[in-house]
């Protein structure tokens, strides 16, 4: 039976048992089926990664901006055609002046909660972040094949990832093809930065989760079975993000990068060494550039310094203002000057509660200063810090009687335009400036991540009070995960 089933393969394949290690080239192994010149197969890893290389002209290892933005912007417009196929005031929204009204939109960002509720804004925002990374980790030809468990190349992959997802979610919330640009939201529904700060972290997250799936559970069953159909729906399914950042790139959604396909001269090659007795799913293959970069990057991490040079920080946050609780999030980025002091810089948001019905209320901050970290190339990494800025309050009281009119007379149109937020809402608001001072301290979980267990500041704000919000006093407590840049 083994010896029909090879007598099928073709020439190249024939000679390599599945128990062989065969270093291959990406832009050495090719299908059997495909003439030169012509189009790669969309299920063969190795032969659309060096075609994909070839038509773009550029350097092995160069980020693939051309396609990744062409590739972001098909995801941009699927996301719009569902806002618009189903929202009949976003559809009203495309009117007046759109560089006016657009700046208007951005104009009104402030605070942490959109309003979206807890669906929309911790799960499918997260979604759209996976997407957005999986997308960039396609275009990025020297860590496209990384998997789960492949140490620093890993992680780099996904830092990588983020940073790709950060610039287009915010393109998606701000940018001029955004919510804000199109349709406005902003003008029509309460804003926030929940979206800017949990689409690429969360996002993040949601994609680690995934290649966690990739590399175990379905890993074992493609060394288990080479029923192409049960593959291919473990793949397509056990990695929803990941399928559709693939269909974005004009793939098969059950593609892999870092693993032989599913049908043609791969599904012969599986069935024989199954039949065989073997059970490896990369059935012989290992991706010689991969193989390097992992090399290389394992070589280098020694050269690498204990305190991170870049922290990014992502915090849940609670503050205490006046008799009212703040409940929100916040960002961080923080600089270092030597290897005991950072410079950092904070914007965080948070929704006051405490308010009647049809009242609500937010705080944002922005602020920057010194920190002071003696212990910072250590497991356990206390510090304190000043920070100075701003902070802006906002109190609105929504007319809900006014707002049924008024969507009432627009849905028979004696209205002629969707009415905005400020049509039916009251809104207060102070500005001033703002300090905060604390401390607090991190664990360091590897070289690239720590967790930042608890953080404690006192705030003081130069604010009026708002209707009945006291932003003077306050007390903040946050916690949240750090990611070291420049140690691994």
């Amino acid at each position: 039976m083994e010896m029909a089933v090879r007598a099928e393969l073709p020439a190249a394949m024939q000679d390599k048992t599945p128990q062989d290690k065969t270093e291959v080239d990406p832009q050495q192994i090719g299908d059997s089926s495909t003439r030169p010149g012509s189009p790669a197969s969309d299920d063969d890893p190795f032969v659309t990664t060096a075609s994909r290389r070839r038509e773009s002209g550029r350097g092995e290892d160069d980020f693939q901006w051309l396609p990744a933005l062409r590739q972001s912007a098909l995801f941009t417009g699927v996301m719009h055609s569902w806002r618009f196929a189903t929202e009949k005031g976003t559809r009203d929204s495309l009117r007046g002046p759109w560089f006016k009204d657009w700046m208007r939109s951005v104009g009104e960002l402030r605070g942490w909660d959109d309003g979206d509720g807890f669906i929309t804004s911790y799960i499918g925002h997260p979604i759209q972040g996976s997407v957005s990374g999986f997308i960039g980790q396609q275009n990025d030809p020297r860590y496209r094949a990384v998997q789960f468990g492949d140490g620093r190349a890993y992680w780099i992959s996904k830092l990588r990832s983020m940073a790709f997802a950060a610039i287009t979610s915010t393109q998606w919330t701000l940018g001029p093809v955004s919510e804000a640009s199109l349709g406005n939201t902003n003008l029509y529904a309460s804003p926030g930065f929940v979206d800017l700060a949990v689409t690429p972290t969360l996002g993040t997250v949601w994609a680690i989760g995934e290649d966690i799936i990739d590399r175990y559970p379905i890993r074992w069953l493609e060394g288990k079975t080479s029923n192409p159909m049960v593959l291919l729906i473990a793949r397509g399914f056990g990695n929803p993000t990941r399928s559709f950042a693939n269909a974005m790139g004009m793939r098969l959604p059950w593609h892999r990068d870092s693993r032989p396909g599913l049908f043609g001269r791969y599904h012969m090659e599986r069935e024989a060494m199954i039949a065989a007795g073997g059970s490896d799913p990369m059935m012989g293959f290992t991706d010689a550039k991969l193989q390097r970069t992992k090399k290389q990057d394992a070589e280098d991490e020694g050269n690498y310094p204990l305190e991170a040079p870049i922290e990014l920080t992502a915090t849940n946050l609670y503050e205490r203002l006046g008799q009212q609780n703040c409940y929100g999030g916040g960002a961080t980025g923080a600089a270092r000057v030597n290897p005991h002091w950072q410079i950092v810089a904070e914007l965080s948001g948070c929704l006051i509660t405490g308010f009647q019905k049809y009242e609500s209320g937010d705080s944002l901050t922005y602020m920057v200063g010194p920190r002071w970290a003696p212990r910072a190339a250590k497991r356990w990494s206390p510090y304190a810090q000043v920070l100075v800025g701003g902070r802006r309050v906002t109190h609105e009281i929504l007319n809900a009687a006014l707002r049924s009119i008024l969507l009432s007379q627009w849905e028979e149109g004696s209205l002629p335009h969707y009415p905005e937020r400020s049509a039916y809402q009251v809104q207060n608001q102070a500005s001033g400036l703002a300090m905060a001072a604390g401390g607090g301290f991190d664990v360091r979980l590897n070289r690239a991540l720590a967790l930042r267990v608890a953080n404690l500041e006192y705030t003081h704000s130069w604010l009026p009070v708002v209707d009945q919000i006291h932003g003077s006093d306050g007390l903040r407590f946050s916690a949240g995960l750090v990611l070291r840049i420049g140690t691994w």
